[in-house]
């Protein structure tokens, strides 16, 4: 492994900056080189970017003295303990997407490296997947898709509406608060719970509730959104107990972890039919194996962890990295820092 240059040709008197990054990295760090002068917080003229590439595939190690940013890009969670592990002087990590809980933290919180990550970037896209996803159980959607194919005209039991109905969102961050307020105009009687206590509600929010307030509404809501992060206090969140509470006919989304759900009692849920349907973009396995028994159900739809997909999401993820490295470069602290001991 060598270190490289960024490749921008754009004079500037700024220092050049060594940004520890793979191989693969190397356009989309050309990219944020010439973002640096392009829009707010950004900084007045391009930044030059020496590339240090690091590559956990191989034992190389390049020159890493005095490297104090790593941008994941799209490095596994094995493959970043790895090359954190290579850099001495390393002092913030920057991770693209949201969630933390696969990443070497423990390790990160020993060094007092500081780690960033894609707080909200892929809100919109993911919330109007809930929304798709609170329209389509109401629906019956994916029934009605397989009848389809089927051949089969079966008009069923009376379909919901959104209007009146009770949406408990678990957990208020970008997406669940984009959720709320996209409901709004629909009628829906929205709860939100969060870890603390919050003395205002955002826009949508009908009732906040924090603790175990959640239980009081459980029961009342016709959907369970979740979109919480995966923590020791997350995890098996919505079990066998969980879903027993739940209203008759109820459905549940997930855009979050797949551990947060226990798969079983899942199935027992909609076996029994107690449940309406449910639909799922993350999983405890992915790909998700064949052979689960989430397949093929009516009333199942199965997500391959897509909802964060947007036309322009890898685009966003090179904007939001040059913003943070501008802010890091003028001496400041990035912004939507990881709480290491908390696990988001």
């Amino acid at each position: 492994m060598s270190a490289a240059s960024s490749g921008t040709e754009a004079v500037s008197s700024a220092p050049t900056v060594a940004v520890a990054a793979p191989p693969w990295a190397a356009a989309a760090l050309a990219e944020v080189a010439g973002l640096a002068g392009l829009g707010p917080g950004l900084g007045p003229e391009p930044l030059p970017i020496r590339h240090v590439v690091v590559d956990p595939r191989t034992p190389e190690t390049p020159d890493t003295q005095g490297v104090r940013v790593l941008w994941r890009y799209h490095l596994t969670p094995p493959q970043l303990a790895t090359v954190v592990e290579r850099l001495p002087d390393l002092e913030w990590v920057h991770s693209d997407y949201v969630g933390v809980d696969d990443l070497p933290l423990g390790l990160m919180a020993e060094r007092g490296v500081m780690l960033s990550n894609g707080a909200g970037i892929s809100a919109r896209p993911m919330a109007e997947w809930v929304m798709l996803a609170l329209l389509l159980g109401a629906k019956q959607l994916p029934r009605f898709v397989r009848q389809s194919d089927a051949a089969v005209w079966d008009a069923g039991a009376p379909l919901g509406e959104l209007q009146n109905s009770v949406v408990l969102l678990l957990g208020l961050g970008a997406v669940g608060s984009l959720v709320a307020q996209m409901l709004e105009p629909f009628g829906a009687e929205v709860h939100a719970w969060t870890r603390r206590q919050r003395t205002t509600k955002p826009q949508g929010v009908t009732r906040m509730l924090a603790g175990d307030e959640w239980r009081s509404s459980v029961g009342r809501a016709d959907f369970v959104v979740c979109t919480l992060p995966l923590t020791q206090a997350t995890a098996g969140l919505l079990d066998a107990s969980f879903f027993r509470s739940m209203k008759p006919g109820a459905w549940v989304v997930n855009v979050s972890r797949g551990a947060l759900i226990d798969d079983r009692a899942l199935l027992s849920s909609l076996d029994e039919g107690h449940l309406g349907g449910a639909v799922l973009d993350a999983f405890r396995e992915e790909p998700l194996p064949g052979d689960s028994l989430l397949w093929r159900r009516p009333d199942v739809l199965v997500l391959p962890h897509a909802t964060w997909s947007s036309s322009h999401t890898l685009e966003d993820f090179t904007r939001r990295f040059a913003t943070q490295l501008a802010r890091f470069v003028a001496g400041n602290r990035p912004t939507d820092l990881v709480d290491l001991a908390a696990g988001y």
